[in-house]
């Protein structure tokens, strides 16, 4: 198994979660209003650092996992196209996933 996070910034939530849908997820945990900072800048929801991110966690076989970053890849890939080459806030992670309980 591997646990695939996906961070992202909140506005595009929808697409994740379309994609998410597309590639037969089973199950997955969505985080809301996650702030912090990074590549993008600093993401506080307040007034002097608007905007928040969001993570969605899932645990799947190395096969699907495969297949959802390929997706979200491809997904990052044509919105950087969209935008003439500017950067998309969307990061994903791969770990090695053992189920304990």
């Amino acid at each position: 198994m591997q646990m695939v996070m996906i961070m992202f910034r909140s506005s595009l939530e929808a697409d994740v979660l379309d994609i998410l849908r597309a590639a037969a997820v089973p199950g997955y945990t969505d985080v809301h209003r996650v702030l912090g900072a990074g590549e993008s800048g600093v993401r506080l929801d307040s007034f002097e650092q608007p905007g928040s991110n969001s993570l969605v966690v899932t645990a799947l076989a190395e096969r699907d996992a495969s297949v959802l970053v390929e997706r979200l890849r491809a997904f990052r890939d044509d919105a950087s196209r969209r935008r003439r080459g500017a950067g998309v806030p969307l990061r994903v992670f791969v770990l090695p996933c053992r189920q304990a309980l």
